[in-house]
């Protein structure tokens, strides 16, 4: 068994890898594998606006949305290793809407800012800021609510129901939000792997991996919940 589920991971390690390379090679633009890898190797290549749709296009989407899966599916794990339930999530649990809920203040709210009386964010930075604030209030809210509900089914269930009310504070904000707030909110909610940069990249990919890096550290004691409570606390 064990060595069947190694097999399977290197082939989904290998199918990754396949489908990465077709990103960058297959688009709108028609750009020969040669010049792809010619590209990547920094050679020259016939045009140079080859060049520009690898660097700041194609290459920065496929690692954006190789980390993005990789963190969604540790996130996942983690969750329902802690909460010894099969079915715990961050979409479940209400932690994704939570998010939505801090990037709909601020862009409907706040009008795409945050300010407060020492500065002021806008932008970019200031979406991500609000997204990890309204995920981390719930997330928050869950564990508190673990301290009382003993039950794994009634905390799904509380979770679920974190997840509605967000979801009409949200509609709530999109009524009285401008027409403007509510396409940018539409946009974004879409979702968009290219709203990473080549520049962006870097950072984007030290957060992730150092998110990565202590999920691993942690593999200890989420194997020690598995086998119950009491012995974890032993």
């Amino acid at each position: 068994m064990k060595a069947k589920g190694y097999i399977y991971g290197i082939a989904l390690s290998v199918l990754i890898l396949v489908l990465m390379a077709a990103n960058l090679w297959f688009g709108s633009i028609n750009i020969p594998a040669g010049a792809v890898w010619n590209t990547l190797t920094g050679n020259e290549v016939e045009k140079a606006s080859w060049t520009f749709i690898i660097w700041e296009s194609r290459l920065p989407q496929a690692v954006t949305a190789l980390l993005c899966g990789a963190a969604l599916a540790a996130s996942g794990l983690m969750l329902q290793t802690a909460f010894n339930n099969p079915l715990a999530g961050p979409s479940i649990l209400g932690i994704n809407s939570g998010a939505s809920l801090g990037v709909a203040l601020v862009m409907l709210a706040g009008g795409g800012s945050i300010a407060t009386g020492v500065f002021t964010l806008s932008g970019f930075f200031s979406v991500i800021l609000g997204a990890f604030v309204g995920s981390m209030v719930v997330m928050g809210l869950i564990l508190f609510f673990s301290t009382l509900i003993k039950s794994n089914i009634m905390l799904l269930i509380t979770g679920i129901m974190i997840g509605y009310i967000t979801s009409s504070a949200i509609s709530l904000l999109n009524f009285f939000a401008t027409a403007e707030g509510v396409h940018s909110y539409m946009i974004w909610g879409m979702g968009n792997f290219g709203g990473v940069s080549l520049q962006q990249l870097p950072y984007f990919s030290i957060f992730c991996l150092a998110g990565l890096l202590l999920s691993i550290l942690l593999i200890k004691p989420l194997n020690a919940l598995l086998l119950g409570t009491r012995y974890a606390e032993n």
